[in-house]
């Protein structure tokens, strides 16, 4: 009877879904990293070179910097990005024994009277941040984000790049992926909160210094909601969310 009950919990013990440590979590998610960096440039050089042929080294250079704002060429590089990053996040995580792909990444289905409270916290973060924004006289929205959406040649293209493609790589990654790993470790649940959204925030370095702040506290959120609802699923949607608000507002301007 002893040795049945060793058997049936070392069976289960077996069975139960793994993690990567973290710093098995530290070295794949360095990995996801360089290959996004990478494969964004790669694709951004491509992109302008199949739309300015026969240039001159010095023409070329100068098409690549006038192009880094270039919403058409910022929405393929986010589409490409996500799908091939996504894949890549989806194979490590399979790649761990006995791993469970939507255990590991938290995707659980939430009360819609869940996503409505954490969308209230939301809207209200974002009448703060404006109201605040505002009030040290700096504009509601970024020039360069003006300049995307202007320049966003079709102009669906940004609006799924913004609404879709880099709210599910991001969330993924960070929410998901990161989050997953760190939370077991030393980090705790508080820790990994302010990890995911500092490292969060400084992939964002077409903002200046008071942007970056903005994207970490707003990344606070969306970790405190991942930490308390136990879904991947709300602060992508929250994420979502928060990127519908600032394309309306690039349109608008």
């Amino acid at each position: 009877m002893l040795g049945a009950i060793v058997l049936n919990n070392s069976i289960a013990g077996d069975t139960k879904p793994s993690r990567w440590g973290f710093w098995g979590t530290v070295v794949w998610g360095v990995v996801i990293a360089a290959v996004s960096f990478v494969l964004q440039i790669v694709i951004f050089i491509w992109a302008v070179a199949s739309r300015n042929e026969n240039l001159s080294e010095s023409e070329f250079a100068q098409a690549l910097a006038s192009a880094a704002q270039n919403g058409y060429f910022f929405s393929l590089t986010t589409l490409v990005t996500a799908v091939v990053c996504c894949a890549l996040i989806l194979g490590v995580i399979k790649f761990k024994k006995r791993s469970i792909l939507s255990d590991y990444l938290a995707v659980r289905a939430v009360s819609l009277r869940t996503v409505l409270r954490w969308l209230a916290l939301l809207a209200g973060f974002i009448l703060v941040s404006n109201v605040t924004t505002s009030l040290l006289g700096r504009p509601i929205v970024p020039s360069f984000m003006s300049v995307m959406y202007a320049t966003a040649d079709p102009v669906w293209m940004i609006w799924v790049a913004m609404l879709i493609a880099a709210p599910l790589f991001e969330e993924t990654f960070f929410r998901g992926f990161l989050f997953e790993g760190f939370q077991s470790s030393f980090l705790g649940t508080v820790g990994t909160v302010v990890v995911t959204a500092g490292l969060w925030a400084v992939i964002h370095v077409q903002y200046d210094a008071y942007g970056i702040v903005s994207i970490f506290c707003l990344g606070l959120l969306l970790g405190a909601a991942r930490a308390h609802t136990s879904s991947l699923l709300v602060p992508l949607g929250l994420h979502s969310a928060t990127n519908l608000v600032a394309t309306i507002e690039a349109a608008d301007v």
